[in-house]
């Protein structure tokens, strides 16, 4: 019995389909009389390069020891597959069991994407409560120049009123003024 490493690329749009597969393939191993060291569902990663107009795929990764036979009707079962768009089936120099560097970066990866993410987050959250406070800023800022707003309206609306009325009086007077140096006028030729 040799010790074997496979790895599959399943299809992002048929990714739930990663964990079936490795345990058919876990199966056939057992019932062909061979050991699975290792077996990992390591989840959906970007691509180096577009595979089938794909740019991102679900991976799987499985450490076995078994003989030509097993990974036989494994390779058949991978090309009648059309979940599987690409495999791979390595020989081994010993059996591997601990944890893939693949599902140790995957797991990096997620947690510095989901801190960008809570970090993101937490920038619009700020940024909404600054504009909320902005605007209850403007708001009563609002409030409070309207009615001093009105108080400057009303004093205009009063001196306008006022300076009418003078100009009316003024205008009385001057008419006053004429009806009596013209009634003296007219008084003087009599």
């Amino acid at each position: 019995m040799r010790h074997y490493e496979i790895v599959f690329l399943v299809h992002p749009d048929q990714s739930d389909q990663t964990s079936p597969i490795l345990n058919k393939i876990s199966s056939l191993v057992t019932d062909g009389g061979g050991l699975v060291h290792r077996s990992e569902n390591i989840g959906t990663r970007r691509l180096a390069y577009p595979i089938q107009d794909q740019f991102k795929a679900s991976y799987g990764l499985l450490n076995i020891e078994s003989d030509q036979k097993t990974i036989d009707e494994i390779k058949d079962s991978f090309k009648y597959n059309d979940t599987i768009i690409r495999d791979l089936i390595m020989l081994a120099k010993k059996a591997h069991k601990d944890p893939s560097a693949l599902v140790t970066q995957t797991k990096e990866d997620n947690e510095k994407q989901s801190y960008e993410e809570e970090k993101q987050k937490k920038y619009e959250d700020e940024k909404l409560s600054r504009e909320k406070a902005y605007k209850a800023r403007s708001a009563s800022e609002e409030v409070t120049t309207k009615p001093k707003e009105q108080e400057v309206n009303n004093k205009i609306i009063e001196s306008k009123e006022e300076s009418k009325e003078e100009s009316k009086e003024e205008s009385k007077e001057e008419e006053t003024e004429k009806t009596e140096d013209t009634d003296s006028s007219v008084k003087e030729d009599k």
